[in-house]
């Protein structure tokens, strides 16, 4: 077996596929809607067709609310887009005659995740949709570099407080032992860190160059010691002759 495939120490546990204990409450709702729910700090734009002053930009307070003229606090978040602006809507009936209302959402930039090690550009990406998998943030990041290892993709997310590092196989996708085997592409959350390996020749390459790099600087020290003698009489026959 090369040594690119050598079991990695973090194949232990489940996948983080669709394993809900590794899934936020909402997120599987969200990958089935196909987008993000309204969260704290996001900017929701709701914009009134026949009555532009109420036309106005909210951020999403920590608790989730927004402050709206008339209606008062509402509560934002954990809704989409679409089920947010079917509230505003019925509240302000109570107000308007026939309101008519669109909410656009810009999410948070504070959704994103991070790809380090053995990627072309190690990155921090915004997140823009809950279907976002490992495979589209390491697209992202220009792919797994000539020294990456297939093998070994980490995702480190935080559950409950700890932080859990489960193991990841794009050869296991693209190049199954079983064809029958069925492989999920695990989807990635806000917070998430990416860690691509370096494969086990590649490790062993630097080893041996830090070896190489050191035998020659000894080899180097050796031969200033063998000289030293040699280089101080021959300077001092210089001195005595100028003497």
């Amino acid at each position: 077996m090369p040594l690119a495939c050598a079991v990695s120490p973090y194949t232990e546990g489940p996948s983080l596929g669709e394993n809900p204990g590794l899934l936020p409450l909402n997120l599987e709702a969200e990958i089935a809607n196909g987008q993000f729910f309204v969260g704290p700090e996001d900017k929701v734009s709701v914009n009134f067709h026949l009555h532009t002053e109420l036309t106005r930009d909210y951020r999403v307070r920590t608790d989730g609310s927004i402050l709206m003229p008339l209606v008062g606090r509402m509560q934002a978040s954990g809704s989409s887009r679409e089920q947010l602006e079917d509230r505003i809507v019925e509240a302000y009936a109570a107000y308007i005659v026939s309101p008519l209302a669109t909410v656009d959402v810009e999410y948070s930039p504070n959704r994103k995740v991070t790809v380090l090690g053995e990627v072309e550009r190690t990155s921090v990406l915004p997140l823009t949709s809950p279907r976002t998998t490992v495979l589209d943030v390491i697209a992202s990041s220009g792919g797994i570099g000539t020294d990456g290892d297939r093998t070994g993709v980490l995702i480190a997310r935080r559950v409950d407080g700890r932080m859990t590092i489960k193991h990841y196989d794009m050869n296991a996708l693209f190049a199954p032992d079983d064809p029958n085997m069925r492989t999920e592409i695990p989807y990635v959350q806000a917070g998430d860190v990416i860690y691509v390996l370096r494969t086990w020749e590649a490790v062993y390459a630097a080893k041996l160059d830090l070896v190489a790099d050191t035998l020659r600087a000894m080899t180097f020290a050796e031969r200033v010691i063998l000289n030293g003698p040699r280089a101080a009489e021959a300077l001092q026959g210089d001195l005595d002759e100028d003497g």
